[in-house]
């Protein structure tokens, strides 16, 4: 572990401390911060003469800077341009093989979120990660992914005369999800859900998945009595996700989608669309299945029915106007 002083010196002259010395709402000059480490205390970041610097055996863009934490410790902030930013985000969120239609859209949907994210009341915009977006870096880049990005410059998605909030994931199981049903609040127009007919082949349309008791007990035993011998799904929403499960034990306990996601894990329970829980009784050890469709929160843009819409022929404002209706694309 380096000393303060230490990790100011190898990225010294690189920018100021915080911002970065960035004017955040310069309209000629997107730029974001991007927090690459909550505590880079242990290594020096090596800023390279093509502008890229290593850190975590890793290449990134931008220029680094340091930002105390509350808790003591030193985070490592990078200033970059919102595009070279977005070149090491689109090819992780949608594959560079799709069309370019598909890329396009999400190279989009990708710049409106982070510009989005702006503010001047934290040292960072965004997290290189899946709090936000996933960021990998210059070794993530890929030429299909770059040219989307530079095919779109500028361009962002717009309601009602200002910036859209931007969603999106990977498979909607045939309908997007309402936002006020996903997560709470009034939804806006545009994000209420519509029926997709496009997501059909999507590897994760429909799934199951199954787990032992236990871990459904691990999880919510306490609420159950300890034991669990039935299930039900809640009343629906308006794109036919349920809002609740029922877990029956000698209690019962009635838990939000949402939680019964977050406490499982999305590796189990891989979206908010449940079409049945049951207990498989017929095992040695009974086990929980759990039948599903789509993948992620199904809100706003479904990355996998955007990629077979391009095949169809649609473009990125295609793609976007279908998912988001009444919003319109930027002209940059």
């Amino acid at each position: 572990m380096i000393a303060r002083a230490a990790f100011l010196k190898g990225i010294a002259g690189a920018t100021t401390i915080a911002t970065g010395g960035l004017d955040l709402w310069d309209p000629l000059s997107p730029q974001i911060r991007v927090l690459v480490a909550t505590d880079a205390r242990g290594e020096t970041p090596q800023v390279y003469a093509d502008g890229t610097f290593g850190f975590a055996g890793k290449r990134w863009r931008g220029a680094p800077s340091t930002v105390g934490t509350s808790d003591g410790k030193f985070a490592l902030v990078t200033t970059i341009d919102v595009d070279q930013y977005l070149q090491g985000v689109v090819p992780l969120e949608s594959p560079p093989s799709w069309p370019a239609a598909a890329l396009e859209a999400q190279a989009i949907l990708a710049r409106t979120f982070a510009l989005g994210r702006r503010s001047l009341s934290r040292p960072y915009d965004v997290q290189a990660n899946d709090s936000d977006q996933r960021w990998g870096g210059v070794d993530a880049e890929h030429p299909a992914s770059t040219a989307a990005v530079r095919a779109t410059r500028g361009r962002t998605l717009a309601y009602g005369g200002g910036p859209a909030s931007a969603f999106y994931s990977s498979c909607c199981g045939g309908h997007t999800a309402d936002s006020g049903s996903a997560w709470g609040g009034v939804a806006f127009p545009y994000l209420r859900g519509v029926a997709d007919p496009y997501c059909n082949p999507a590897p994760d349309y429909r799934w199951t998945r199954s787990t032992g008791l236990d871990r459904v007990l691990a999880a919510f035993g306490a609420r159950t009595g300890g034991t669990l011998v039935g299930t039900a799904l809640g009343e629906p929403d308006p794109s036919g996700r349920p809002r609740t499960v029922s877990l029956l034990g000698t209690a019962e306990a009635t838990i939000p989608v949402a939680e019964f996601r977050r406490a499982l894990g999305s590796d189990l329970v891989r979206s908010s669309w449940l079409r049945a829980v049951r207990i498989d009784a017929t095992q040695a050890a009974p086990r929980l299945v759990i039948e599903g469709a789509g993948r992620g929160h199904g809100v706003g843009l479904c990355q996998w029915g955007a990629r077979f819409f391009a095949s169809s022929g649609g473009s990125a404002a295609a793609i976007l106007a279908f998912y988001f209706p009444g919003t319109s694309v930027t002209n940059g």
